[in-house]
């Protein structure tokens, strides 16, 4: 799945990292918007039966990375630890898309 245009998370982190790198603030209300999304998003996947449990516990990871990163950009923590955690949410985004084949496409499908 690495690659496509359904790769919701991988590329919900590249966005971001695009997006501070080019110079454009991230707010927290924009990090809890995603949060808010990939949320309740992976509740109606689960209850659907369109992924697995343990495919709905793994995402939580990166909902969760998100929120830490929210919560710290409130907090004014410098841009050099804000930009490791982002790198650190990548990287287990890529893990998630290789582990959890048609994740972040049925993730994708949510998107309003």
């Amino acid at each position: 799945m690495k690659g496509n245009k359904g790769d919701y998370l991988l590329n919900c982190i590249k966005t971001l990292i695009g997006k501070k790198a080019s110079g454009i603030d991230i707010t927290s209300e924009m990090l809890n918007q995603e949060i808010e999304h990939i949320s309740k998003s992976l509740e109606l996947m689960r209850d659907a039966r369109k992924i697995s449990n343990d495919a709905y516990l793994d995402s939580g990871s990166i909902q969760g990375g998100l929120t830490v990163i929210a919560s710290l950009i409130e907090q004014n923590i410098s841009d050099d630890e804000i930009n490791s955690l982002m790198a650190t949410l990548l990287s287990r985004s890529e893990i998630l898309e290789e582990k959890y084949p048609g994740l972040s496409e049925t993730l994708d499908s949510y998107r309003a």
